[in-house]
């Protein structure tokens, strides 16, 4: 009953879509016809991926990776869709459905997948509903559910768990797994976080800053850019040859900044009296990490973000700090020791360790070993796939 009711308002709800595009902008776009079309007959035998959009996408790549060639994908957003095609032409991609029971049910008969595997934590409930009654298995993978989250789903627990308890939950982390058992999901294992097996960039793109300390912060978000100049000033007095690099989280914004800016699209030589250099192209921020002296991970100092990837940085061995709202990766940070400093601590921490080599050459190889050691996620879950695919063969 719930189930349909569910349904009901969604469908009520339709209507409604172009507002939801409007509000979505940040994440991506939403256009409403592709998600009654429900067909996909290029997933059929195929283990059948659901992403949320850009960043899940991406970090999803060593999973697709391995499972190719027998990958397919779907994808929430438009802008995730348009990534997905990028960076997997050979694997065949689409926006996922609306979620109506009748428009999930038509979009599993005709995508026929061995398998269902959603990233993280995509709950829809016709979805699974439907792969319920056609037999498809379900597995979550890196499965993630934050407080916030298990706070939301808690209250659903009677129309959810009847669906959640024919779900497979390949956890990121054990609290994770925690609220995985609580919310009723039939097999919780714990496997690690997709992001940790993050390939950095073979070729780094080209940058010239001879001479200068470079001081990197990464996607940044509004009210970061402000301090990252603050800070550049405070230790400019003791580091004159300072150049702040800062690449924002989303290269459309208008940023300005008190002091000689030069912006990435204008040059790959920095010239030497310029304080900040802007990073307003896209794609390139992974590679340029590797000229950072220390590197900053934005997100993580402002409220609703909870901070962004940390192994970006430390996969090229560069030393590595994050702010105090970098919830979203406390776990990857404490397991590869990176410190989490606020806004106070911050230029001390960030001069102490750009006038001494050794320090941050010590804290760059400590969190590089750490995470050497953290890698093959992906492997596990494609050893939990084929056991339960096994099982699944031998069952009655």
């Amino acid at each position: 009953m719930l189930l349909y009711l569910y349904n009901a308002l969604l469908a009520l709800s339709t209507p409604l879509f172009p507002l939801i595009k409007l509000s979505a902008r940040k994440r991506g776009e939403l256009k409403l016809l592709p998600r009654l079309k429900p067909d996909f007959p290029q997933a059929k035998g195929k283990f059948l991926l659901h992403a949320a959009s850009v960043g899940e996408v991406n970090s999803l790549k060593p999973l697709i990776e391995l499972l190719t060639p027998e990958a397919a994908l779907t994808v929430f957003t438009d802008y995730g869709l348009k990534r997905a095609r990028q960076l997997y032409p050979q694997v065949p991609s689409r926006v996922l459905p609306l979620d109506l029971l009748p428009v999930t049910r038509r979009f599993l008969r005709s995508a026929a997948p061995k398998a269902l595997i959603v990233y993280e934590s995509e709950v829809w409930p016709s979805l699974l509903k439907a792969a319920t009654e056609l037999k498809v298995p379900v597995y979550f993978v890196s499965g993630k559910i934050s407080q916030r989250a298990f706070g939301r789903l808690i209250k659903f627990k009677k129309l959810l768990s009847p669906l959640l308890g024919q779900c497979r939950f390949l956890a990121r982390w054990e609290e994770d797994a925690e609220r995985a058992r609580e919310l009723g999901f039939k097999e919780v294992k714990v496997v690690g976080d997709l992001k940790l097996d993050y390939s950095p960039p073979k070729k780094l793109p080209p940058f010239e800053a001879e001479g200068r300390t470079v001081l990197l912060w990464g996607s940044t978000h509004p009210g970061e850019e402000e301090l990252a100049q603050e800070v550049h000033f405070k230790l400019k007095r003791e580091l004159p040859n300072l150049l702040t690099v800062i690449a924002p989280r989303h290269t459309g914004r208008k940023i300005k900044l008190r002091g000689k800016t030069v912006k990435r699209s204008q040059t790959v030589k920095v010239p030497p009296e310029a304080d900040f250099y802007l990073i307003d192209t896209v794609g390139e921020l992974p590679g340029l990490y590797g000229y950072a002296d220390v590197a900053v991970v934005g997100g993580s100092f402002v409220n609703g973000v909870g901070g962004h990837n940390p192994v970006e940085p430390v996969a090229l061995k560069k030393a590595t700090i994050v702010g105090p709202k970098n919830y979203a990766f406390k776990e990857i940070c404490e397991r590869l020791k990176v410190p989490s400093v606020n806004e106070r601590e911050l230029p001390s921490r960030l001069l102490e360790l750009l006038k001494n080599h050794n320090l941050r050459e010590r804290a760059a190889r400590e969190s590089y070993r750490r995470w050497e050691k953290e890698r093959g996620v992906s492997v596990k879950i494609v050893k939990e796939l084929k056991r339960s695919e096994r099982a699944e063969e031998k069952s009655p």
